[in-house]
């Protein structure tokens, strides 16, 4: 046992957990000893160590070494009885009815259990069928001691395997019985063999035991330089066995040995000397090489051995292994000089004083710090350094004294004047402690962070100014909308708690665009930052005033008593708008629509303040321009509206509940059809059919007609080119499409919807209104000669509603002209309108463009247009607008009845 443990020894927490269950698992076990030795026997046999205590023990059990000798040879001959012993247990089992607490003095249950124990301890690979019958037929205890033991012999077995020197050791009781096993049982020798085989004639039985056991090498040298003995620790330290070690002498051992400073050993070793001298040799190291050629650095001692007082005959030699004492030394010498370089190449000043407050250790840095040298420090005071500073000097004791008082370092920056220059520091004192862990002094490490503090002073004005740049606008240089948005949050909550009550107006200026595009974005800019400085002369000290957004300015004014202070403000503003604004070298007249709200309508968010004040503005400019608003609630539920109206827009594109409904154009020459325009119809889910007259405005704001256009435009070509497959002598069928400005814009839409459905293009006219037009004279040309040149004809849509037209009309290649419903239902028998629409059908006509009118019902007004020279028409008189089904039965008629 003590073997077992001797490569614990280095750790007392593993020597004491593996004595605890070693002494829990087998030596407290109630189990019987003889099943005990035969289950650590099986156990360690595949180690191949350990045996010969065992199988003496059972030797001494009264069990015959041949017994013994059938365990090792043949273990599986306990799992091939197995299957036999489960029955004879079941069987048995019956017959004692499971009183199993006297299991002992039943001979044959205990044979049985005895040898399924066996068996399941020999064979690792049982299945768990055979563990559960053991568990059933032994009481929980005895169970649980029953798997500990096996567990503790196999943990056994690996440990030898780790170890194998441990089944070369060899205990005096072995020896004297180890001949007699051998006689008894001479199969037993090929299990183990001779443990005292080793000893030599200088060396008594007794002594070589002893010399076994230790944990340090030795070797026995003869007077030749021979190697004649070694010990389990040598041959493991050397790695030979020792056969190998008893071919070996002095020049083999000292091959490619080294001395500690890492020469080779040379012919002066201590091994030579102490053979030639006689004498011993202290302890020198001495790296030795192993087996494998590596480096094994060991404390090596000589010593001679007598020969009956006749002379040194051999000498002795002991092997410490001080590798991993010598990694550690090594590194931490290396550890040392890092540090010492680290502290030498950084950038850190670094004093050492005694309690006394004595420099005792420093660095070059702050030797030139004073302009002095490192032994000049050495065995000066603070007060030596500074001596203008007494104060300084004074205040850095105190805290050395609270440092070695308390053990506990500090660090602070402080500001400091060295030498006639000042600048920052960062310094951390620690204690310094000796080996019985008393204070000696203090250590102080110091860097210079000047520069880093100018960094950060510097780092904090930059913020500040980009915190101030980030709430102003940097054309007027009015706060803008963020800090608006926070001084009006902060004003809402001085008002919940008791505070007055505070308005909110927004400002946009009219016709900002116009100028814009008219007078160049210069010019525009110059006006925002007049009318920011007129503003500033309309409110007072505690306003606020700033531009949310393009031309939009908010005002907040805190401690009103009601709308009128607010709508006082307002008027102010506009009159003073009633004189023009100098810019430089010109004066512009320019007006603004104002919306007020006030806190005490009972806000809970300030986006809600904003937005209601916003709505109040846009109701202003709605209403003409150049006035204020007051918000209120139908304000409100009209913006609702709108929003609402917005989001069942969207989910009406997602869930398809657009449908396009066709007005047949009709030749009023033939009387035959010439074609459709597709008109958008929403099948609302609650409203029924909603006309495009009450959700384009929204979809246009929104963008939508975007998604919603190109649906159209697609859906209305695909259906004009399944009309032209269907019915091929109507190929002449055209489909007429709506565009919006956005749509315009955009002509890759055109194309693509073409080229989607295979439509000829010369079927598909675009019919754009004149507003769309005059937007961009000179881009809306370029783009309808485009269309022009890919065979797409361009219409005017809704003309004589526009403005400005008439001298542009000629600049664009349209093909045709649409007369507005306006005019054609005043050309009654009176002759109302009827002059304007016959110089609108000729001025059409000499441009080379065809006329539709639109909105013909009446007989009378069909007659008037034909007599005119109107070629197409369209109104309720020919149909209204049908679904795709109806219009294909007209084409299938070629009538419109």
């Amino acid at each position: 046992m003590p073997a077992f443990f001797e490569p614990a020894f280095a750790c007392p927490d593993t020597l004491a957990d593996l004595w605890h269950a070693a002494r829990h698992a087998y030596l407290d076990c109630p189990l019987p000893a003889v099943f005990k030795e035969l289950t650590l026997l099986l156990a360690l046999r595949r180690a191949g160590a350990g045996l010969v205590e065992h199988a003496l023990a059972l030797t001494r059990l009264g069990r015959a070494p041949a017994e013994v000798l059938a365990v090792l040879d043949d273990p599986r001959a306990f799992v091939e009885q197995l299957p036999a012993r489960r029955d004879g247990l079941r069987e048995r089992l019956r017959e004692v009815h499971l009183h199993l607490e006297t299991w002992p003095e039943d001979p044959v249950l205990h044979d049985i259990l005895m040898g399924c124990g066996l068996a399941f301890a020999a064979d690792a690979r049982d299945g768990a069928e055979g563990r559960a019958l053991l568990a059933a037929c032994l009481t929980p205890a005895l169970y649980a001691r029953w798997t500990a033991l096996v567990a503790y012999a196999r943990s056994r077995a690996a440990w030898y395997e780790l170890h194998p020197d441990l089944g070369q050791r060899v205990d005096p009781p072995l020896v004297e019985t180890h001949a007699w096993l051998l006689r008894e049982a001479p199969g037993l020798a090929r299990h183990f063999g001779d443990p005292a085989a080793s000893a030599r004639p200088l060396i008594a039985p007794a002594l070589l035991r002893l010399i076994d056991a230790v944990p340090t090498g030795i070797l026995q040298l003869d007077a030749r330089g021979a190697v004649v003995m070694s010990n389990t620790t040598a041959q493991r330290l050397l790695g030979h066995s020792a056969a190998a070690l008893a071919a070996l002498g002095i020049d083999d051992l000292e091959t490619g040995a080294l001395r500690d400073d890492g020469h080779p050993l040379g012919p002066a070793s201590p091994l030579r000397r102490c053979l030639e001298l006689g004498k011993p040799q202290p302890p020198m190291t001495v790296g030795l090489r192993t087996a494998r050629g590596e480096l094994l650095w060991t404390s090596l001692t000589a010593v001679p051995v007598d020969d009956d007082g006749q002379g040194a005959a051999a000498i002795m030699v002991t092997l410490v292994d001080i590798s991993e004492r010598r990694k550690i030394e090594r590194a931490l010498q290396e550890s040392e000089i890092k540090y010492q370089l680290l502290v030498e190449a950084s950038d850190v000043f670094l004093l050492c004083f005694d309690r006394r407050g004595i420099i005792f250790h420093a660095n070059e840095l702050i030797a030139d710090l004073f302009s002095s040298t490192v032994d000049s420090l050495i065995g000066k005071s603070l007060a030596d350094l500074a001596p203008d500073l007494p104060e300084l000097a004074e205040a850095y004791l105190a805290r050395f004294e609270q440092v070695m008082e308390s053990g506990i370092g500090v660090s602070v920056e402080e500001m400091i004047e060295v030498r006639g220059k000042t600048g920052w520091f960062s310094s951390t004192v620690v204690p310094l402690r000796d080996f019985d862990g008393e204070v000696t002094g203090v250590q102080v490490v110091a860097r210079d962070i000047t520069r880093r503090r100018r960094a950060e002073i510097a780092l904090r004005a930059r913020e500040e100014r980009s915190r101030h740049d980030s709430l102003h606008d940097p054309l007027t240089r009015l706060p803008n909308r963020q800090a608006f948005m926070e001084k009006l949050e902060s004003a809402l909550q001085a008002v919940r708690q008791g505070r007055p009550a505070f308005a909110v107006l927004c400002l946009d200026l009219d016709r900002f665009k116009n100028i814009n595009d008219s007078l160049g974005h210069s010019i525009g800019d110059r006006l925002l930052i007049s009318f920011a400085r007129l503003l500033q002369d309309c409110v007072g000290a505690d306003d606020l005033l700033a531009r949310l957004s393009g031309d939009e300015f908010g005002i907040l004014l805190p401690n009103v008593q009601d709308a009128s202070d607010a709508i006082r403000v307002a008027d102010r503003i506009l009159g003073q708008l009633k004189q023009p604004l100098a810019l430089r070298d010109q004066e512009v007249y320019t007006s603004i629509s104002v919306g007020i709200t006030w806190s005490a309508l009972g806000y809970e968010r300030t986006e809600d303040i904003l937005r209601d004040a916003d709505t109040a503005m846009h109701r202003a400019k709605r209403r003409g321009k150049s006035r204020y608003e007051l918000f209120d609630a139908d304000m409100h539920a009209e913006a609702v509206a709108q929003l609402t109206l917005e989001s069942d827009l969207r989910r009406a594109i997602e869930r398809g509940e657009f449908e396009v409904y066709y007005q047949p154009v009709i030749d009023l020459v033939s009387g035959q059809i010439s074609g459709f325009e597709a008109l958008l119809r929403w099948n609302h889910p609650t409203r029924g059919l909603v006309l495009p007259g009450e959700f384009i405005g929204c979809a246009e704001e929104t963008g939508l007609i975007i998604p919603i256009g190109e649906w159209v435009l697609r859906e209305a070509c695909g259906q004009m080119q399944r009309w032209h497959l269907k019915y091929p002598h109507r190929e002449a069928l055209s489909i007429s499409v709506n565009l919006s400005g956005k749509q315009f814009a955009q002509p890759a839409l055109i194309a693509k919807a073409l080229h989607e459905s295979m439509l000829v293009p010369s079927s598909l006219k675009l019919e754009i209104t004149e507003s769309v037009i005059m937007e961009d004279p000179k881009t809306a040309s370029e783009l309808i000669e485009q269309l022009r040149m890919e065979q797409v004809h361009s219409y005017v849509d809704d003309f004589g509603t526009g403005y400005s037209s008439l001298s542009y009309l000629h600049r664009f290649p349209m093909s045709a002209l649409k007369i507005d419903r306006s005019f054609i239902s005043n050309i009654g028998p009176d002759g109302e309108n009827a002059e304007i629409v016959r110089t609108i059908v000729t001025l059409a006509h000499n441009l080379g463009m065809s006329v539709i009118a639109e909105g013909v019902e009446t007989r009378a007004q069909l007659d008037l247009l034909a007599e005119m020279g109107c070629e197409f028409g369209q109104g309720y008189f020919f149909s209204r607008p049908v679904t795709s089904a109806v219009a294909e039965s007209m084409i299938s008629r070629d009538c419109v009845a």
